[in-house]
């Protein structure tokens, strides 16, 4: 099961602008991804992206190269690839599918009915990797410990709710939520108190499409 990505371009990381543009060596290019990723942004890095030009830019970074593999950035891309699962029936029958639907007051990623009962679904995107663990977040994330909660209250109602994380990087071999992000831990373990499925899965990128694999080991801290 795989995402087919745009044409791509190589070009060669030099500098973060701001959270979601940075130069590089082809001129300023949007990176649809709010986290650190010190790791992988390092001046030279080689990466790939989609020509797309607007004001801001000339298009949008897709991929970088980091210890031999190709690791996606591209965190819209998420919910994509939960799209796919859905279709392929890995949640149960697929009855209906809508995107950002609203729920307490926020909009979540799908509302779904899945074999006649009424879903909710967040996507997540994760590309660090640690000693063949994936981290989650890169950046203290408020926004993502008020969705587990969302999902939480829904599923107390006797709804079905998920939140899935896609990590974009083959090296990952499991996966946990990094303890100094304490209001996600405690919104993640009252969250799977209250029947939501926490998952996460391996995604591996190629210049040519994002393919989803095994689902990973969840590891509390």
């Amino acid at each position: 099961m795989a995402l087919p990505l745009p044409p791509l371009l190589p070009c060669r990381f030099l500098r973060r602008i701001n959270r979601f543009l940075v130069e590089a060596d082809v001129g300023p290019l949007h990176l649809p991804n709010s986290g650190r990723m010190a790791e992988l942004l390092t001046p030279g890095t080689p990466c790939h992206y989609q020509r797309k030009p607007t004001p801001k830019g000339l298009g949008r970074m897709v991929l970088v190269e980091s210890r031999g593999v190709l690791v996606g950035v591209d965190a819209t891309l998420a919910g994509d690839l939960l799209a796919l699962l859905l279709l392929s029936g890995r949640f149960g029958a697929l009855e209906a599918l809508r995107r950002e639907v609203p729920l307490g007051g926020k909009r979540l990623d799908f509302w779904a009915r899945l074999s006649g009962k009424e879903a909710f679904l967040e996507a997540k995107n994760c590309n660090r990797v640690e000693g063949g663990l994936a981290l989650f977040p890169d950046a203290p994330t408020k926004r993502g410990a008020h969705h587990l909660k969302l999902l939480a209250d829904f599923a107390r109602k006797g709804g079905r709710a998920y939140a899935v994380w896609m990590v974009q990087h083959p090296l990952a071999q499991a996966f946990a939520l990094d303890p100094e992000d304490g209001p996600l831990l405690v919104a993640a373990r009252e969250a799977e108190e209250a029947g939501v499925g926490l998952l996460a899965f391996r995604v591996c990128p190629s210049l040519s499409e994002l393919r989803l694999e095994d689902s990973l080991p969840w590891v509390w801290p």
